[in-house]
């Protein structure tokens, strides 16, 4: 028991090793064109028709959570999930370009600095 516990902190500690050292070593040159398919799935969901068509499904949901809710009281655990599913669908092109943007990436910057 105590051997394996030891061996899978040497293979986890060997894999943040080799982590850390391929990020400080990678290039932050775009190889495969990555950046301009994060950049078109950016602009597809901060696109306003896509928040369009997710504020109607929440005004759907909402109406269909109040008029069947009094019916049954498991309604609720059915909706929520798909409630939270479509407010953060609305807020995803919003998180994503927080996590994505090169210009504001305290990453890159490190990085840069670094070299």
């Amino acid at each position: 028991m105590k051997q394996s516990v030891s061996v899978k902190r040497l293979v986890f500690v060997m894999i943040l090793i080799a982590l850390s050292t391929f990020s400080v070593y990678a290039q932050t040159e775009d190889t495969f064109g990555l950046n301009s398919k994060v950049g078109m799935i950016l602009q597809l969901l901060s696109s306003p028709w896509v928040k369009g068509i997710a504020c109607i499904a929440l005004i759907a949901e909402c109406i269909g959570l109040i008029t069947m809710g009094r019916q049954e009281p498991g309604m609720f655990k059915k909706f929520i999930p798909w409630i939270a599913g479509t407010i953060l669908f609305m807020a995803a092109g919003v998180i994503t370009s927080k996590f994505v943007d090169v210009q504001s990436n305290t990453f890159n910057t490190i990085l840069d600095l670094a070299q």
